[in-house]
């Protein structure tokens, strides 16, 4: 449930994409799952984030996913593509056995992306649901993420926590002589590289200035980010395509992602604060080619 992904794609992005709509559809809940049935039989008591006592009777059979808040909480409300910290237990619906180990027994909550946890019943069941809350959701086979499924699964989640979805910090003036970037609803960044050659040192702005918690050089870090070719102008790496944050160590640059990313851009993000958005330009480094990056710094562990 830790994996995310990332597509690395070679084509460009236009201004006239991302200004398009005017809302952003990841935060629309109407693919949000509702209660029925099914999720209503099943009960968990205790506080939120601890281990609870889980109780329905068997078996339960849906061909339709279903969540049903147990708990509300008062914190942000979860969209689709937003990484979370959750506590989780996973049951089989038919014997009521539990499936694997629950994170409760682990002392850190369980990091996903909304969207891509690789189970349509989780991410369906999360959207839209507010931080503090406890989710009691009724998985049909067709939602568990794994082919040849015949029976219905039940997950109770507490959503502990939470990481921005995009950038939000306040605005700074622009610095000529940088990349261009546009943002679409969404946040995610399209960028136009100014003519001249490709840059021979890393040098970058702060296009929005975050107050949150303070990047370290060792620290573990959620972000966002687009990588355009300097020559080509084609889109090399980009965590918006791909549907989800990433989590990143900056000692190494490993992501879950499956990509190293280079440390001459990492670096440009030690004393940045959740919130920032920064653009970086970079000279070519090995396999990486020359380019400008735009990073949205969503959070730090």
């Amino acid at each position: 449930m830790r994996r995310a992904t990332a597509l690395v794609v070679a084509a460009g992005l236009l201004a006239v994409t991302l200004t398009g709509c005017s809302s952003d559809p990841n935060a629309n809940c109407d693919t949000a799952l509702k209660s029925g049935t099914a999720s209503n039989l099943i009960t968990a008591t205790g506080a939120v984030g601890s281990k609870p006592k889980i109780s329905f009777p068997t078996p339960i059979d849906t061909t339709t996913s279903q969540a049903t808040t147990l708990v509300t909480g008062k914190g942000d409300k979860v969209q689709k593509g937003q990484m979370v910290e959750i506590q989780y237990t996973l049951l089989d619906g038919e014997s009521g056995s539990t499936i694997g180990q629950s994170s409760f027994a682990k002392s850190q909550p369980t990091l996903i992306p909304v969207g891509k946890s690789g189970v349509p019943g989780i991410d369906k069941g999360l959207q839209c649901a507010t931080v503090g809350s406890r989710v009691a959701i009724a998985i049909a086979p067709k939602d568990s993420g794994q082919d040849g499924t015949t029976s219905s699964g039940v997950a109770v989640i507490d959503v502990v926590g939470s990481f921005l979805p995009r950038a939000n910090g306040a605005v700074r003036p622009s610095v000529s002589g940088f990349p261009t970037v546009v943002l679409a609803p969404t946040g995610q960044s399209g960028i136009t590289i100014p003519s001249g050659g490709a840059p021979t040192k890393v040098r970058s702005e702060t296009l929005k200035a975050g107050d949150g918690a303070t990047v370290k050089s060792d620290s573990s870090v959620v972000l966002h980010y687009t990588m355009v070719g300097w020559e080509n102008k084609n889109l090399v790496y980009s965590t918006w395509n791909s549907g989800a944050p990433d989590l990143v160590l900056m000692k190494t640059g490993q992501s879950n992602a499956n990509q190293v990313l280079p440390q001459a851009m990492l670096k440009e993000l030690v004393g940045a604060k959740v919130g920032s958005q920064l653009v970086i330009e970079t000279p070519a480094d090995s396999s990486v080619p020359a380019g400008a990056w735009v990073v949205d710094v969503l959070g730090v562990l």
